[in-house]
């Protein structure tokens, strides 16, 4: 039987696992891209932050009345943002090589033989006998064999929690968002 392992020789394993794993990072590369595309898009309008602006009137509690505010929320901080990470990638790839070959021996022998005798029985009688034998024997052995590969590659992809940096700066947007007095309002 061939050596099977000498199948491995020659199959570009490097470029089978590293492959998936650029792909994964190119991936997350463009993911990131998204994400600033959506801030600067969706979050400022030039160097502006997009605000979300309307009046309310408040109540003033105790006092009794209502106060007319302007509030001024920047938009950023009111939708999610979009921060996909790519998470998990697994690769798994299985070869299983059992020498594609299909062989067949046969081997047949074969043995004739003859035998004559002639005899007499005195004055009278005679005779003869003749015999005729043949063996055979044949053999045959068949061998199969096959071969398989499979290569799967599996990606997972999920939000991930926002950076410190995002989450400061969501913080900063969120502390800008409070009630603005509209002047000649009063109680």
């Amino acid at each position: 039987m061939p050596n099977v392992g000498s199948e491995f020789r020659g199959l570009p394993i490097e470029e089978l696992i590293a492959a998936p794993l650029k792909a994964a990072c190119d991936a997350q590369k463009h993911l990131a891209v998204s994400a600033f595309a959506f801030m600067k898009e969706i979050g400022f309008d030039g160097d502006k932050p997009r605000l979300l602006e309307f009046n309310l009137q408040r109540p003033l509690g105790d006092q009794g009345g209502v106060s007319n505010v302007k509030v001024q929320a920047p938009f950023i901080g009111l939708v999610p943002i979009p921060s996909l990470l790519v998470n998990d990638v697994q690769i798994d790839f299985q070869m299983e090589v059992t020498d594609t070959a299909t062989s067949k021996e046969t081997d047949s022998k074969s043995v004739d033989a003859d035998v004559n005798a002639n005899f007499k029985f005195g004055l009278f009688g005679s005779g003869g006998i003749k015999i005729h034998g043949n063996v055979t024997s044949t053999r045959e052995n068949t061998r199969s064999t096959n071969q398989t590969a499979k290569y799967q590659v599996r990606v997972s992809a999920r939000q991930q929690q926002p950076t410190e940096g995002l989450s400061r700066l969501m913080d900063i947007m969120a502390s800008c968002v409070t009630p603005i007095p509209v002047s000649g309002s009063g109680g």
